[in-house]
């Protein structure tokens, strides 16, 4: 916020071995609105980020995607 961001987000992906670093299941931005606080975004973020966890988890229930490399690809 304090650089000027306009964008910000969240990301579920699968663990591996190493920190933040699994293949990306899902991704959602959120918009960084001029008058936000880190507050005001981080609440807006984990609204979102509460969606995106169904979407993942549903994504990957249904076992419909294959991995290469760090990458996910959706079938």
């Amino acid at each position: 916020i304090d650089y000027g961001v306009k964008v910000s987000g969240c990301t579920v992906h699968l663990v591996d071995e190493d920190l933040d670093h699994g293949a990306i299941v899902a991704q959602k931005t959120v918009e960084v609105f001029d008058n936000d606080t880190t507050e005001t975004l981080s609440a807006r973020i984990l609204e979102h980020e509460h969606a995106l966890y169904i979407e993942a988890l549903t994504r990957i229930v249904k076992r419909n995607f294959e991995i290469v490399g760090r990458k996910v690809i959706f079938r």
